[in-house]
């Protein structure tokens, strides 16, 4: 049976708990239970959720609209509210913001009846094992580095003070340097780290948006330019190939 099929279950549990929100971690076959679930009840999904609370008996969401170029907030006037929730900020996310009663593990049993789609294959997909939401600190990097091999030098870096590696969207999806659980932004990875280095990375609020909650961002760019020194706290201009090494150094990493 597919995952897809819980979603007319989740929706009558929904129904006779009478739940207030449903939330589901923004993967992308929750996009697709989301609003299937979401269908089934007669309301629609919020996406893109950064934070959520109640206030007031009703369920507020502020959420990326325009590619991530701003913040809405709203308040969920459909019964119940279902949210998705930025990949990476579910697992950081208060329980207590929104559970107003003690937590209860329900079992759901599959009806026997066979569902409009059916399982005809399945692969294993080889993946890293990646947990950039749990990092503290993170080291991202984009089209500033010449090719493949050289990623060798900032992993170096980035293990030497203790970060995990992430990388802009064209690094994970166009040149495939990188595992795709490695892209940072809207549609990837959504982060909270203490401190962020952005390594030969423009600046593309797409990318940049991912990292908004962060404590402290660092940049290395060669271009003085570059739109990412505007949305950082400290920036060195130089080549990356010169900076890293010498900043290990200097670190005493």
């Amino acid at each position: 049976r597919l995952y897809e099929d819980c979603a007319p279950l989740i929706a009558e549990l929904v129904k006779e708990q009478d739940v207030k929100a449903v939330l589901f971690s923004g993967s992308k076959r929750n996009r697709l239970l989301s609003a299937l679930v979401a269908a089934s009840l007669g309301t629609c999904v919020v996406p893109d959720v950064s934070r959520t609370w109640v206030e007031e008996g009703e369920v507020w969401a502020e959420h990326m609209v325009y590619g991530g170029t701003a913040l809405r907030v709203e308040r969920n006037l459909s019964k119940p509210a279902v949210l998705l929730i930025s990949e990476g900020l579910l697992a950081s996310l208060v329980a207590g913001e929104l559970r107003t009663s003690p937590a209860v593990t329900i079992e759901l049993s599959l009806p026997a009846e066979k569902p409009g789609i059916r399982l005809v294959e399945r692969r294993p997909k080889p993946l890293e094992s990646i947990d950039l939401a749990a990092a503290s600190r993170v080291v991202s990097v984009g089209r500033g580095l010449a090719k493949q091999d050289d990623l060798a030098l900032v992993e170096g870096f980035a293990h030497k003070i203790g970060a995990e590696m992430g990388c802009t969207r064209p690094l994970a999806e166009s040149e495939g340097w990188m595992d795709k659980a490695r892209y940072i932004g809207v549609s990837g990875a959504m982060l909270k780290p203490e401190v962020f280095v952005a390594v030969g990375v423009s600046g593309q609020v797409q990318h940049m948006v991912g990292v908004s909650g962060a404590r402290s961002i660092f940049a290395i760019n060669k271009d003085k330019n570059a739109s990412i020194f505007k949305q950082t706290d400290y920036g060195i201009v130089g080549d990356l190939y010169d900076v890293l090494p010498k900043l290990a150094e200097e670190l005493g990493a």
